[in-house]
């Protein structure tokens, strides 16, 4: 499936706030509430990988900015999906049981960066044992 494939099935104005294509990549912007639909829509288009969820975290406008990315191993073809979250409550819905891998990811999410995964019951630590460091969060830049 070629990106402009991908484009017109991902970007619906009711679903995606932004959309366009860098680099024969297609980035998507959408609202937290439209996650999971534009997720199983994605997997349904063959981006059958969840390569990472990456976390960007913006003091300025109090918000972190989680970007999935996902991919066809077939084509290859690559999709970043971007999603705002506000800080003062960094609640976003669980996609573990769509992308199986999700799970490893937003463990690693919620520990470094305290978001919390709606639906994910495994949210425990994954690299710090120690109980007395909980809730710590060492990637927040208000830590410095």
């Amino acid at each position: 499936m070629s990106t402009r494939d991908l484009k017109a099935m991902l970007c619906n104005e009711q679903l995606v706030e932004k959309c366009f294509v860098k680099d024969n990549e297609l980035i998507l912007k959408i609202k937290i509430e439209k996650l999971r639909e534009i997720v199983k829509i994605a997997q349904e288009a063959g981006l059958n990988k969840l390569l990472t969820i990456n976390v960007v975290d913006l003091p300025r406008t109090k918000t972190f900015l989680l970007i999935y990315t996902l991919s066809s191993l077939s084509s290859r073809d690559l999709v970043h999906i971007k999603v705002a979250v506000p800080r003062d409550r960094p609640v976003v819905p669980s996609i573990s049981d769509i992308y199986l891998e999700a799970d490893y990811f937003e463990r690693e999410c919620h520990e470094m960066f305290g978001i919390v995964f709606e639906g994910n019951s495994e949210c425990r630590g994954t690299f710090f044992l120690d109980k007395s460091i909980e809730g710590l969060f060492p990637l927040r830049k208000d830590r410095a």
